[in-house]
Order: structure tokens, then C-alpha cells, then sequence
């Protein structure tokens, strides 16, 4: 995934829930401020990975359930944000 695109997935995956997405875990703009946060501390030469494929829609799920991850680094600090419903 590239930087510019990991605030806003970052953001949904700690405000929408995978099998309800009506209900919300964090009011959106909340979310949306603690992602560019997060995103702004590993600075622009972050890496990171997802398991969701944006070209195709498609998810590489982690576990037998239903799950979306993303991982980022700057070579010294980690953010792991992990959702995973079993509903």
C-alpha cells in the first residue's frame, strides 16, 4: 500500500465493522484524526502492507474469519491495526 493511501484505510478499519458497516466502532472523524496522526509520526517514507488487494477487491485473509490488517514502519516504530469478525 502506498502512504498516501493508508490514513484513509487505516481510518475505516478503525471506524467501520466488517460485517455491519452501518454500525461504527469510532465516530468517522475521530478515526480519520488518529489515522492522519498515526500516518504523519512514521512519516512519509513509511512502509506498508495490507492484506486487501486495491487493484482487484480482493482480501488475503489472516484467519479462517473475516479480517483486514494494516501494518506500517518507519525502521524504528510499528503501527499493527487488526480487525477481525467471526459474527
Amino acid at each position: 500500500m502506498e502512504t498516501h493511501g493508508a490514513a484513509s484505510f487505516l481510518a475505516q478499519v478503525a471506524a467501520v465493522d466488517l460485517v455491519w458497516p452501518s454500525h461504527l466502532h469510532l465516530p468517522v472523524e475521530t478515526a480519520e484524526r488518529a489515522a492522519d496522526r498515526v500516518v504523519s509520526l512514521l512519516g512519509p517514507a513509511a512502509r506498508w502492507w495490507t492484506n486487501h488487494d486495491a487493484e482487484c477487491g480482493a482480501v488475503n485473509g489472516l484467519t479462517p474469519l473475516f479480517d483486514s490488517l494494516l501494518a506500517g514502519t518507519d525502521g524504528e516504530h510499528f503501527m499493527l491495526a487488526l480487525q477481525i469478525a467471526d459474527d
